[in-house]
């Protein structure tokens, strides 16, 4: 009700659910309307679709992929994180191989200084999409906001939102726009109503939590 009919929601079942379990949790979100589900490595993927009981769910890796098993994701639909062009470049052979898009999300680097594309990178990464699109499909554009659980982090979160507007007025300039703009984690959307675009991503709030160091 809070994010509203037309945001997807994206229900985070890292760490085994946190803690609840996988192959308990996929289903029970399944009966509750959830059709995407976000985790951390291509591990948790693979028990999120042995979990899942609907054909129209998807699996989102918003963490750890080897580019060994990136021909794993492409071929079962599965979408994943892009922070370096590394990865962007396997994604490119690995599908050429295939024969198949894969279907990824572009992270932006806005100020959490852990996982990311670097504006530096930006220029390579359009090329790359444009010279492979046939074999790329550009399912999000996204970042994440570092502390956005407390008050003291205001500023350098709207730092990270006006960054992440600017990068992607960048990229549309360039051409490149993706199907899904997200940067919402639980935190972020419930302080940060600006923040919740196209899908929400939200972990710890849906197990009745709020995501702070004493919780």
């Amino acid at each position: 009700e809070y994010i509203g009919d037309d945001v997807l929601f994206s229900s985070v079942i890292k760490g085994n659910a946190y803690g609840h379990g996988i192959k308990y949790f996929v289903p029970l979100a399944e009966d509750c309307g959830v059709r995407h589900f976000s985790v951390f490595s291509s591990d948790e993927a693979r028990e999120a679709r042995r979990a899942s009981t609907r054909e129209d769910t998807h699996v989102m890796i918003v963490g750890m992929i080897n580019n060994n098993v990136i021909a794993w994701a492409i071929e079962r639909d599965v979408s994943f994180f892009i922070f370096e062009l590394d990865r962007l470049q396997a994604a490119v052979r690995e599908a050429k191989r295939i024969g198949k898009p894969a279907r990824i999300h572009l992270h932006l680097e806005t100020g959490m200084n852990r996982l990311g594309l670097d504006p530096d990178t930006f220029k390579k990464v359009v090329l790359l999409l444009k010279d492979s699109h046939q074999y790329l499909s550009l399912d999000g554009l996204s970042t994440h906001y570092a502390g956005a659980e407390s008050v003291g982090n205001y500023v350098r979160i709207q730092e990270q939102i006006d960054r992440f507007r600017e990068y992607t007025e960048w990229f549309e300039d360039q051409g490149i726009e993706a199907e899904k703009y997200h940067t919402a984690c639980s935190a972020a959307a419930l302080n940060y109503p600006e923040t919740i675009m196209d899908m929400v991503r939200i972990g710890i709030a849906q197990y009745g939590f709020w995501p702070n160091r004493e919780t």
